[in-house]
């Protein structure tokens, strides 16, 4: 099995749902790979570093050092793996080498900083959604396989950039045994509903959105709990008795594992979303709008919870929802069967030996 160098952002010292992925396909490539693998962290940009890479035409996060390091690692793998799109110059620069070179899309990065940039309306935003397109058309040409997290942005990179995604390759986790969440159920404590998020312009859209919307009709008995850096967004708000800003947590299992559903009023976006994976992986209810759902077929959302059109229908699903917060089954064996590790990596490790036979 040939050398695999994988070059993404930090997912070791950051939790947000692209990095959590990123850790994901980490795991992937040491198997891929048989342990032969080595990783490249791309360093977060400033904004004069993007503004100099804009005007110079270069990819996220490069600089000559940067570059030099890339080659001295490139040299010694067969395939780079670069986990995400934004990062065109590596792609072209390991292309021009002679690698092997799989690119993996988060999202269509041009549709996603276009949605920021048009709820923004700052300037800066709009010169960040040029930069991706920019990038993520180098990607696109010079990769030699494109993996996509589902078929809307296959469809979106057909239109966009007029090739088609080499494998779907959905959001994974490893599965939790069913007996290690019952075993983090708190008799009791009161089940609730659960948010979880990083601090981003579609979470806060969407956070927004439920509080105005939905909150005020629904019944004042049932709590509502946000976890995670979102909530620093609403710290100085006056909130409702029943809504709790928990912050950052350490361990998410306990907070799902106690939540009567999962709620995910999410509007603008692209790729697929963490958290709705990871309350199927918890074996929780999934009450979401059209964009939380993307990735998974229509049929099943009736199994797993609600697909919710308007804030009325959030408000009488949530309403008429069982006060109880055990496993729920439908939702956890769609996991099983569609998202677990094990699932998703034999559909990968047959793609993979079909694509690099000698590698």
């Amino acid at each position: 099995m040939g050398k695999i160098l994988f070059v993404s952002r930090d997912f070791e010292n950051t939790c947000d749902g692209g990095a959590v992925v990123a850790r994901q396909h980490w795991e992937y490539v040491i198997q891929l790979s048989e342990g032969n693998a080595e990783k490249l962290f791309i360093p977060k940009s400033s904004h004069g570093s993007l503004l100099r890479n804009l005007i110079l035409g270069k990819g996220y996060g490069e600089t000559p050092e940067l570059m030099k390091r890339f080659r001295e690692m490139a040299a010694k793998a067969d395939i780079v793996w670069v986990d995400g799109s934004l990062y065109g110059g590596i792609v072209r620069e390991a292309s021009r080498m002679g690698k092997k070179v799989v690119c993996f899309y988060h999202n269509i990065e041009a549709n996603y900083y276009g949605a920021k940039a048009a709820l923004a309306h700052n300037p800066a935003d709009r010169l960040m959604a040029h930069f991706a397109k920019s990038n993520e058309k180098k990607s696109t040409r010079f990769a030699t396989i494109r993996l996509l997290l589902n078929e809307r942005d296959n469809a979106e990179m057909q239109r966009i950039y007029g090739v088609k995604a080499d494998f779907i390759q959905p959001i994974s986790f490893k599965a939790v045994p069913k007996e290690k969440i019952e075993l983090k159920i708190d008799r009791e404590m009161k089940p609730y509903l659960l948010f979880v998020g990083s601090r981003f312009f579609a979470n806060e859209e969407g956070i927004d959105w439920f509080l105005e919307k939905v909150m005020p009709s629904v019944n004042p008995d049932i709590d509502f709990r946000i976890v995670g850096t979102i909530c620093d967004y609403l710290r100085d708000r006056e909130l409702p008795t029943n809504v709790h800003l928990e912050g950052k947590v350490e361990h998410l299992t306990p907070w799902y594992a106690n939540a009567m559903a999962v709620v995910s009023p999410i509007f603008t976006g692209s790729g697929m979303k963490t958290k709705t994976i990871e309350a199927l992986r918890f074996g929780r209810r999934v009450l979401g709008t059209k964009e939380a759902f993307v990735g998974l077929s229509p049929e099943v959302l009736s199994d797993i919870g609600a697909y919710c059109r308007t804030a009325a229908d959030f408000i009488d699903e949530i309403n008429s929802l069982p006060v109880d917060n055990r496993v729920h089954n439908p939702s956890y064996r769609l996991f099983l069967e569609k998202f677990s590790e094990l699932a998703v990596y034999k559909d990968l490790k047959d793609f993979w030996d079909r694509s690099f036979p000698d590698k």
